[in-house]
């Protein structure tokens, strides 16, 4: 069985925001300025601090972007890789709270007692985590303990 790698992204808003203030900051700069009058220094200024702010906040956001992903060696969360030789079980969990509910993928790791929660709900596709996450651990060999609810 091949298994296909799975990332799961979230949307960085305020990175591309900030990046598309940056870009009108190069236009406003470009346009006004340095279009009629090209000794404006107002009009140079307004262009490199916009170009740094876009190029900046666009390359922020495409790298932070991935959060989770699930790959033949192991599983990436954010900047930190577990890999499945490490895992014990996993599980997840939904906390029901007045505010709404969250679901939470929950890993129990061999090195640590205390479980790594990572919440699913700000993810792009979240609710093909646990189908993924099954294919993985019957790949690996790796225990399900289940759904567990939470009222907070």
């Amino acid at each position: 069985m091949d298994l296909p790698i799975v990332q799961y992204k979230k949307h960085r808003v305020a990175y591309t925001v900030s990046a598309c203030i940056g870009l009108g900051a190069v236009c406003c700069g470009y346009f006004p300025y340095v279009r009629n009058n090209a000794a404006s220094i107002g009009g140079w200024i307004l262009i490199g601090i916009g170009l740094l702010t876009f190029i900046g906040c666009s390359w922020s956001a495409i790298d932070k972007s991935v959060v989770l992903e699930l790959n033949h060696e192991g599983i990436k969360h954010k900047s930190f890789f577990y890999g499945w030789d490490t895992l014990r079980s996993y599980g997840i969990r939904k906390e029901i709270a007045e505010g709404g509910s969250f679901n939470y993928l929950v890993l129990y790791l061999k090195t640590t007692d205390e479980p790594l929660d990572i919440q699913l709900d700000w993810l792009d596709d979240h609710e093909s985590v646990p189908e993924k996450m099954a294919m993985y651990a019957g790949a690996f060999h790796i225990s399900f303990d289940g759904v567990t609810k939470k009222e907070v």
